[in-house]
């Protein structure tokens, strides 16, 4: 007996359309990514031949920065969810401590007023009666109003963060420890364009916009060093990594000054300096952005972090409104209860700075609101 053959597979049908793989909503912003990051680095590569820059750039490291590892849609959804709901609570709780407070306020100078008109209306030598201003329902009324409004004001901020996340995505703007490379990449242009420029209102406005893009590369680099460039559980010496990225922010700061004596020739030491912090971020090597010869002796005075501050401060503040909560629905008055949360607020912000170590940040971070003149605070907000 032979083997029986297997038929022949059937045609297909002429008329079925072919079913092409339609790009869903995350494709689609990957692909602005990637192809604003390829625009970004074309971009600097020419300002870098522009600038006359001939020592070798790893470009091709510098691209696979721009590559992320892939997210499942859930594991995107909770990182843009939790950045959000952060940004969000911080809004709503300040505005929510400022509001309470004037609400406070309005509310003692209303009972200080019906006081004296009782004791002006009030015969001689009578007690005089003060009626209230409100009511315990009153008062509940106007904790739920401000409460619906604070709930407003979190949605809102909620949703503009996660719009403005979405925008720089679709930018392609590097987060997650890479943004130094980004704002490397943008420093390029703005040099070569400030080598370049005729005197006059041009020129201005090219160092101007040096000076913003060379301030906020610092500002990356102090904050990819002071959190070990987004590794978790890094386990080396933050201290001294922490240094590095001073003694770096401190050399760019001191080039930056020499642009008003030698634009040209100043330009092209920043150029090599930004292509060699960028080539170097993109490789991993956050202990030597650049090296020990282009640096100073001192990383210069330590900066105020306010985001550790605000940290802080919004857990004294979610501490203060659960204080307010409780001495509201305790039916106790609203100048007492708003009073005892501000003191609530205060201690508890005073406890968490000594316990954290962080009391010295909140310190430096209040004189900033108290320096004179319009000169750069330099924080790493």
């Amino acid at each position: 007996m032979t083997a029986a053959t297997a038929p022949d597979p059937l045609p297909a049908p002429s008329n079925v359309p072919d079913i092409a793989h339609r790009p869903d909503y995350r494709d689609r912003v990957r692909s602005r990514y990637t192809t604003a990051a390829g625009q970004r680095i074309e971009k600097a590569r020419a300002a870098a031949a522009e600038l006359g820059q001939t020592d070798p750039v790893p470009w091709e490291d510098i691209r696979a920065a721009y590559s992320r590892p892939e997210r499942t849609p859930w594991e995107s959804y909770k990182s843009a969810a939790k950045e959000a709901t952060q940004y969000a609570l911080t809004v709503a709780l300040t505005i929510g401590m400022v509001g309470i407070f004037l609400v406070a306020l309005v509310m003692g100078n209303m009972k200080q007023q019906a006081a004296d008109e009782a004791r002006k209306t009030a015969p001689a030598g009578t007690t005089p009666v003060v009626k209230e201003i409100t009511t315990s329902k009153e008062e509940a009324r106007i904790v739920a109003v401000c409460g619906i409004f604070l709930i407003l004001v979190f949605v809102k901020s909620a949703h503009g963060r996660v719009s403005t996340r979405r925008k720089l995505l679709a930018e392609g703007y590097l987060r997650d420890g890479e943004q130094v490379v980004t704002e490397a990449l943008d420093a390029l242009p703005a040099l070569a364009e400030l080598a370049s420029a005729p005197v006059g209102r041009k020129r201005a406005e090219a160092l101007t916009d040096v000076h913003a893009k060379i301030s906020a590369l610092m500002t990356a680099v102090t904050a990819s060093t002071e959190t070990a460039a987004g590794i978790t559980g890094y386990a080396g010496d933050r201290p001294r990594l922490k240094e590095h990225g001073q003694k770096v922010r401190r050399a760019f700061a001191d080039r930056l000054g020499g642009l008003v004596e030698d634009r040209e020739g100043t330009a092209r030491q920043l150029a090599s300096m930004v292509l060699t912090v960028a080539g170097r971020h993109a490789q991993a090597s956050y202990g030597t952005l650049l090296d020990a010869g282009d640096l100073p002796a001192e990383p210069g005075p330590e900066l105020a972090d306010l985001r550790g501050v605000r940290k802080l401060l919004g857990g004294a503040a979610v501490a203060a409104l659960v204080v307010l909560a409780v001495a509201m629905f305790s039916g106790a008055d609203l100048a007492a209860s708003v009073g005892l949360s501000l003191g609530v607020f205060v201690v508890a912000a005073f406890i968490g700075a000594v316990f954290t170590g962080r009391l010295h940040e909140v310190a430096r971070a209040f004189s900033l609101f108290n320096r004179d003149g319009g000169g750069p605070a330099g924080g790493a907000v």
